[in-house]
């Protein structure tokens, strides 16, 4: 064998890297006053530009993009090399277990691994489930009126086909009950009391669905705690992972009550040590985006989950106190301290939202997201800097001198 077979084959084994990376710099210690300016760092964005929409994508780490080009790469190299052998590496997802990254996604949760399921995003875990249920005419779901697309069409999907009937529950804009911080809507960023309606359903054996796709990388999440029977989430958003990734959690005495509904080999697979696996065969898939996931726990853990939502309620408080000082802003946002994130919505009376969106992008190169006529959503996360939210605010009170 010549050698650069050799090594092509340790490679394709997973034994050998094919390029050797370029050694990053070390950080400085967590208590250093430049550390959260390293963390900017690892981030592509331009030092110039600021990104505040992590609520509708969130900008990956250097490390995350590194390893999701690198495996495509190394695939390439070594496709020839695929020969479906147990013991050889695998060059596809959709099909496998994936027990280790199940194993590293878990602890997010305070969840059991075979109670995950990889999915691709929110929307095909809420689908899985809303299409999984058994459901007759007439049954009842329950959900608020300020519902993600995503959460309310399955069922709005099987309200017209199948006749169960769904029933929107307002909540006001923004709600003024401050109940525990276990889950968060997208638009506003309400903060929702979800434990306890998980603890009101149980003993009337209603099945609980969370729409999390704005919390893990963002929030603290213990589903056992919340007590909900199902919770999905987009870690594309607040955990910085590819897009493309999406989990889903079932609870273990839950499993049973969903059926399989994008079926594969898999499908009637109910053996308990395999758990969630047969909702997640959705056929061939990308590998190398749950290996960009992996990366992305791995750069979240070694930030610390404690520090990283400590930071965004830092700077997210920094922009709504900033906001109350300013005549004629309003946050349209919950400001009670038990309700709030890193999502602020908030507008200027007398401008457009798109026209607030533009003018904070021409004059400072700050993207937030237009999200209605009135209002733009600003996603503080830790990879921003007081700075960005504070020429934010000068923006703000300018407008407000010259609209």
């Amino acid at each position: 064998m010549q050698r650069r077979d050799f090594f092509r084959l340790m490679a394709a084994a997973g034994l050998l890297p094919l390029a050797k990376p370029a050694k990053a710099a070390a950080p400085p210690p967590k208590d250093d006053p430049t550390y959260w300016r390293w963390v900017r760092g690892q981030f592509e964005v331009p030092a110039d530009e600021t990104y505040f929409n992590t609520g509708t994508l969130g900008s990956r780490p250097r490390q995350v993009t590194d390893a999701v080009a690198n495996h495509l790469r190394q695939i390439e190299q070594t496709i020839a090399h695929f020969d479906y052998k147990p013991d050889h590496p695998e060059y596809l997802a959709g099909y496998g277990k994936q027990e280790e990254l199940r194993a590293k996604i878990a602890p997010l949760f305070n969840a059991k691994p075979r109670e995950i399921a990889l999915t691709q995003n929110a929307t095909m875990g809420t689908n899985f489930i809303a299409n999984g249920l058994d459901l007759r005419p007439g049954d009842e779901v329950l959900m608020t009126d300020q519902e993600h697309v995503g959460n309310k069409g399955p069922w709005e999907l099987r309200e017209k086909r199948e006749g169960i009937v769904v029933r929107k529950l307002p909540i006001g804009t923004p709600p003024s009950d401050p109940n525990a911080v276990v889950n968060i809507t997208s638009k506003l960023g309400i903060v929702m009391p979800v434990a306890q309606i998980c603890a009101a359903a149980r003993p009337k054996n209603i099945f609980t669905l969370v729409d999390g796709a704005q919390a893990i990388g963002h929030i603290h999440i213990d589903v056992k705690s919340i007590g909900c029977d199902a919770y999905t989430t987009s870690p594309h958003k607040w955990l910085l992972a590819p897009v493309g990734n999406g989990l889903l959690y079932v609870a273990e005495d839950r499993l049973r009550d969903v059926w399989a509904t994008l079926a594969s080999a898999s499908w009637n697979d109910y053996e308990p040590a395999d758990g969630a696996f047969r909702l997640m065969q959705f056929g061939t898939a990308n590998l190398s985006l749950l290996i960009g996931l992996g990366a992305a726990i791995d750069f979240y853990n070694s930030v610390g989950s404690d520090r990283i939502e400590k930071r965004v309620l830092e700077l997210s408080n920094r922009l709504r106190d900033g906001l109350k000082t300013i005549n004629r802003a309003r946050i349209y946002s919950p400001t009670h301290p038990a309700m709030t994130c890193g999502i602020t919505t908030w507008g200027i009376d007398g401008i457009t939202g798109t026209r607030l969106m533009d003018e904070l992008w021409s004059r400072r190169k700050l993207r937030v997201r237009a999200v209605d006529e009135n209002s733009v959503r600003q996603s503080s996360h830790f990879y921003n800097m007081p700075e960005e939210i504070d020429a934010t605010l000068e923006i703000a009170r300018t407008l407000t001198r010259v609209a």
